[in-house]
C-alpha cells in the first residue's frame, strides 16, 4: 500500500488524436495540444504521480527504421492535483475511463495512481467507485471538455496498420464505476507510440 507521500512515476497513457484541418504553426499547435492533455490528466491523478513529459508522434512510423528521437517531446514535471481521501491504492488498481463513440465498441483509458481507499467500495465482492468519486471525476472531465482540445484537434479511436483504415470520433469520456486491476508490467502500459 502506498501512502500519499510515496513518489510514483510510471508508464504512459496513449490516446489517438486527429488534426481537424491543416495546422498553421505546428510547433506552437503541438505545445498547446500537450498543454491541454496535461490539463486533463493532472486533476485525474493523485499528487504522488508525476507527469514527466508528453510525447507526440504520428500514427504510422515516420521512417524506417523507426526513430523515436524524432518525436515531439515536451517536458512537464507536473504532479497530479486530485485530492486524496485515504491511502493510495496499489498501482494494479486502475481508474477506468470509457471513450464513447457514435458507433462500434467503446474504448478505454486506464489510469494508475488515481484512486484511494476512500474512492472505492464493494458490490458483490467486486471493487467499484463510490458515487462521490464518480461525480468528482465526471466534473473534472466536464470542466475540461468546455475547452477540450481546441479547434484543431479531436479525440479518435483509430486502427489499421501501417495507416489507419478505421477512424471513429470519441464523443465523450465517462468514468466507469468498475475498478480494473492490471499487473504492474501489463502490456497496456508498455505500448510504443
Amino acid at each position: 500500500m502506498f501512502t500519499s507521500s510515496t513518489p510514483v512515476i510510471f508508464g504512459r497513457i496513449t490516446t489517438n488524436l486527429q488534426a481537424v484541418n491543416d495546422i498553421p504553426d505546428p510547433p506552437f499547435a503541438l505545445q498547446a495540444l500537450a498543454d491541454r492533455i496535461v490539463a486533463l490528466e493532472r486533476p485525474l491523478h493523485l499528487p504522488p504521480v508525476t507527469i514527466d513529459r508528453v510525447v507526440i508522434s504520428t500514427y504510422a512510423p515516420d521512417g524506417q527504421p523507426y526513430n523515436p528521437d524524432t518525436l515531439a517531446t515536451f517536458p512537464y514535471n507536473q504532479s497530479g492535483q486530485r485530492s486524496s481521501t485515504g491511502d493510495v491504492l496499489p498501482l494494479e488498481a486502475c481508474l477506468f475511463v470509457r471513450r464513447n463513440t457514435d458507433f462500434g465498441r467503446d474504448g478505454r483509458l486506464l489510469y494508475r495512481g488515481a484512486l484511494t481507499e476512500g474512492d472505492v467500495g464493494t458490490n458483490a465482492f467486486r471493487g467499484i467507485l463510490t458515487s462521490s468519486a464518480i461525480n468528482s471525476i465526471r466534473s473534472v472531465i466536464a470542466a475540461w471538455y468546455q475547452t477540450g482540445l481546441g479547434a484543431n484537434w479531436r479525440f479518435v479511436m483509430a486502427s489499421g496498420i501501417p495507416n489507419p483504415t478505421n477512424i471513429r470520433q470519441v464523443i465523450g469520456l465517462d468514468p466507469s464505476e468498475k475498478v480494473v486491476y492490471k499487473k504492474v508490467n501489463n502490456r497496456y502500459f508498455r505500448r510504443r507510440p
